[in-house]
């Protein structure tokens, strides 16, 4: 289920996405097989989608050579996640930096200020999509945590098991703010510095929460924007301490 409508940048490309499913519906007529779909899925998917494939592997190339592991909060149905995997496959093979996926498999849980968000959306099964990456054999790189980020997230850290975790990129996915302000608080100390701090809807209508905890606990910081995507929008670099 999408957003609610809002004004702003919920509308800005809503003309494009209606063409798209229209035109989608007929593609699906034109007698393609599911290995078209598969092999074939620039043929088919909008620009829009690959352009936040693009855009990720962007990011994800910018932090070849820092030291750390990938986190990706809020899963859904694995698309970032299982994409950062497949990277770390091509691109750092012989490297020991993982996946690590954390979300609580409900749903989105709207504050009073998200006003345009649904609740239960973005809800995905966590088991199938354990199996979605078991079947792709990228367990051994892709780890997914069910937790509560907003309550459990700084117990997961504090685990002798979790406790020396360092990333170098970390992907807020979530939209709300306790969830976005948790993930900050426990991430930003652990992200390694010339590490990225990546914002999926800074600036926007739908995640006002979002841009609240990135004012109030990184207010210093400067906020970069990448001008090819609309989702994710925005990133912080880490800066080394002078």
């Amino acid at each position: 289920m999408p957003p609610k409508k809002g004004i702003y940048e919920t509308i800005k490309f809503n003309y494009r996405k209606e063409n798209y499913y229209n035109s989608f519906s007929e593609m699906l007529n034109l007698g393609y097989s599911t290995e078209d779909y598969l092999h074939h899925f620039p043929s088919f998917v909008g620009h829009m989608t690959i352009g936040r494939v693009l855009t990720l592997t962007d990011l994800y190339k910018m932090t070849i050579g820092v030291a750390g592991h990938i986190a990706d909060v809020g899963v859904y149905k694995g698309a970032s996640a299982i994409l950062f995997a497949k990277l770390i496959k091509l691109f750092e093979p012989e490297a020991l930096t993982m996946v690590h996926g954390f979300d609580w498999f409900k749903g989105t849980n709207p504050g009073n200020e998200d006003k345009l968000q649904v609740k239960g959306d973005y809800h995905e099964d966590e088991k199938r999509l354990k199996k979605l990456v078991t079947l792709q054999n990228l367990d051994h790189i892709l780890k997914i945590h069910k937790l509560d980020i907003a309550k459990d997230l700084k117990g997961f850290f504090k685990s002798s098991t979790n406790n020396y975790m360092q990333f170098k990129l970390v992907f807020l996915d979530s939209g709300t703010y306790d969830v976005v302000s948790s993930a900050i608080k426990e991430f930003w100390p652990r992200l390694t510095p010339g590490g990225l701090l990546v914002i999926d809807q800074y600036n926007h209508e739908v995640a006002p929460g979002e841009v609240r905890a990135v004012k109030e606990l990184l207010p210093d910081l400067k906020v970069e924007t990448l001008p090819n995507s609309w989702m994710p929008n925005a990133f912080i670099r880490k800066p080394f301490k002078t």
